[in-house]
């Protein structure tokens, strides 16, 4: 059963748009660990000090940096609070076109599902963004970390949020490994073009599983000795009669920022 991580809100204009928020993605990995041959126990691992020689307690741990030239600056506890609820949030800062969004800044997908109070608000923002042909791009905020995001409807009814990485983290080099110069006959890009066309067919993931982790699970299931198998609210509408003068109320306040700019 898919659990929220936690219950937030998205900032529409002047609309407040109560959510839940879920992981997209389930990790596929297999944890595969190491056992002590004797007796099959996995092993433990211990902060260990090579400069002291000895084992080092939990409360003699800090954490730290190492700079480039080998020194370590070691940083203060951190003294931040809990976060409060408001401080969970999604804040809509525009609404760019999806083909205007490299993939690449893609970092996590999470699913959005509406909180009591939030439906109709919810269902609009979906219905908008589908009719406009355009994402949303948010700031997201979830305890002290701060990301982008970008919100879009994945279907007719459900919103998909993806945490997104800034700019500043795509390692710019790699745009340049690509030949400047080089000879391409006629034919040549003919030829590719018609391959490209032979193979083009729409995206269906589900024609492409993992093989490698149904392997690694058949093999698991070969090993594993005989056992016996364990056996396997209603949301209430918040009142929204005000939402249209909300809506209202964001497109007068956006037009008469962008007539001061």
């Amino acid at each position: 059963m898919m659990r929220s991580i936690f219950r937030g809100v998205i900032g529409f204009g002047l609309v407040a748009i109560p959510i839940q928020v879920y992981k997209a993605m389930e990790s596929d990995h297999i944890d595969i660990h190491w056992l002590h041959r004797v007796c099959h126990n996995r092993i433990r691992y211990q902060k260990y000090c090579p400069v002291c020689d000895v084992v080092v307690e939990p409360d003699d741990l800090v954490k730290g940096v190492e700079l480039p030239d080998g020194r370590t600056v070691v940083l203060p506890p951190d003294e931040n609070p809990e976060p409060e609820a408001d401080e969970r949030s999604i804040t809509i800062l525009a609404f760019p076109r999806l083909a205007d969004v490299d993939p690449v800044y893609y970092e996590t997908a999470y699913w959005l599902k509406p909180a009591p109070g939030g439906t109709k608000p919810y269902a609009l923002l979906v219905e908008a963004l589908r009719q406009e042909e355009r994402v949303a791009l948010a700031e997201m905020r979830l305890r002290a970390r701060r990301s982008l995001a970008v919100v879009r409807a994945y279907n007719e009814r459900t919103l998909m949020l993806h945490r997104m990485y800034y700019p500043e983290h795509l390692r710019a080099e790699g745009q340049e490994f690509g030949p400047t110069a080089v000879e391409l006959s006629e034919k040549e890009r003919q030829l590719a073009r018609t391959l490209i066309q032979v193979m083009a067919e729409p995206f269906r993931p589900e024609r492409y599983p993992n093989e490698e982790r149904a392997r690694k699970l058949a093999l698991i299931e070969s090993l594993t000795p005989a056992a016996v198998k364990p056996s396997g609210v209603v949301a209430n509408n918040q009142d929204v009669i005000d939402l249209m003068e909300r809506l209202k109320a964001s497109v007068s306040q956006i037009q008469a920022e962008r007539e001061v700019q």
